[in-house]
């Protein structure tokens, strides 16, 4: 437990009659690890399957796509056991009754506090997923905010909240490459791995701004050398920036002296163009071993892949990648996509039915930050 904690997206504009109608009793001693429960239960065969694929894939872009059609099929089952497991452990209540409506104002800050409350969720290794970040959690400082509510004299309640860590975190894990955020939280991340061109990085950039979506561009040193002010542009606009190495090698047909300068070198040329020290190195084609994780891990830097591949690096028809989102979208997904035409065309859609079937957009960064995609509440409403 630690500083006071705001989050990405505050869920404010909520009156304290709102709370017990909306917000059940969150028990903290069983926190929702989705990962776990969406997991343990799938057939084991699918996780021998994807590993069998993961060793045998020769990583080119598009031999590495194939992985994501095996997988695919164990996101899916997985899927189904989590929701049954998650109805079975929570329960659903259905609408408040009539005698808690008629009560739903007397609302105590111990209520408030229990119900309002975020739970943390562990970070995990997984058979198949490698590893999962986890998430922290809230938990209201009831003293201090019954000192700001007193102190602001406005007719709300002010609530202070403290970030509780999750007992298990990424760091403390041993080093894996990171596919996915946790499942526990229905989010979704759009990546782009960008080492040519130039043409589509300012119109995907104008639509991010456009929508408010935040995303993360993995550069390629060379593409950065050349392209330094738009590096740039990308830092300016608050986009999340991470390393792609550099010249598109194979990272497992390297030296580790050469995975070293690919590390430090393509590191140096970000920093450089855009003052952003990176912490996330995805590799080309998803090309990686052992060497590279540790390595990266040494300095700090995740390797990333990814759970949705939009296969947009063969420029297929707009619609096409809309509907390889749609299919394949879970909560903790990482999208990869690329900067393409049929991608720019695609992208307002992504980001629209995303939004329309409650997703909530976070960078890589926020996933292996482990910070949530929204806080609880600051204000709230009415009075206690």
């Amino acid at each position: 437990m630690g500083k006071h904690t705001g989050g990405i997206d505050e869920a404010n504009n909520i009156g304290v009659k709102d709370v017990k109608r909306h917000f059940p009793i969150r028990n903290p001693a069983v926190p929702l690890n989705a990962d776990k429960l969406a997991h343990t239960s799938v057939d084991a065969s699918m996780d021998t399957a994807a590993d069998g694929f993961r060793d045998t894939a020769k990583h080119s872009p598009g031999q590495q796509s194939g992985r994501e059609g095996t997988v695919v099929a164990a996101r899916s089952a997985a899927t189904v056991v989590a929701a049954l497991a998650l109805v079975a452990l929570v329960g659903f209540t259905g609408p408040p009754s009539a005698a808690q409506a008629a009560t739903e104002g007397n609302v105590s800050w111990s209520e408030v506090a229990q119900r309002l409350q975020q739970n943390p969720v562990n970070a995990q290794v997984h058979r198949v997923w490698k590893a999962i970040p986890g998430l922290c959690g809230s938990k209201l400082d009831v003293a201090a905010s019954q000192r700001a509510t007193a102190g602001a004299k406005d007719g709300q309640v002010h609530l202070r909240w403290l970030s509780v860590q999750p007992s298990v975190r990424l760091s403390d894990l041993p080093p894996q490459p990171v596919y996915r955020g946790p499942s526990a939280e229905k989010s979704a991340s759009l990546m782009f791995n960008v080492s040519w061109g130039t043409e589509y990085v300012p119109q995907l950039l104008a639509v991010l701004q456009a929508t408010h979506t935040k995303a993360t561009f993995f550069l390629d040193g060379d593409w950065v050398r050349q392209n330094p002010g738009m590096a740039k542009q990308l830092a300016v606009a608050g986009e999340d920036l991470g390393s792609h190495g550099q010249g598109h090698r194979d990272f497992r047909a390297l030296s580790t002296e050469d995975l070293q300068r690919q590390l430090f070198q393509s590191a140096n040329l970000i920093r450089q163009a855009t003052g952003t020290t990176v912490h996330l190195l995805a590799p080309p084609a998803g090309s990686y071993d052992q060497r590279i994780v540790s390595l990266a891990r040494q300095q700090g830097v995740y390797v990333i892949l990814w759970s949705l591949d939009t296969l947009d690096w063969r420029r297929p028809p707009a619609t096409e990648i809309i509907q390889r989102v749609n299919r394949g979208v879970e909560p903790g997904v990482l999208i990869l996509m690329h900067p393409t035409a049929p991608t720019v065309a695609a992208l307002p859609e992504i980001i629209r039915s995303l939004q329309n079937r409650g997703y909530l957009l976070k960078t890589v960064s926020q996933v292996t930050g482990e910070t949530p995609a929204t806080a609880p509440p600051s204000t709230l409403s009415g009075t206690l």
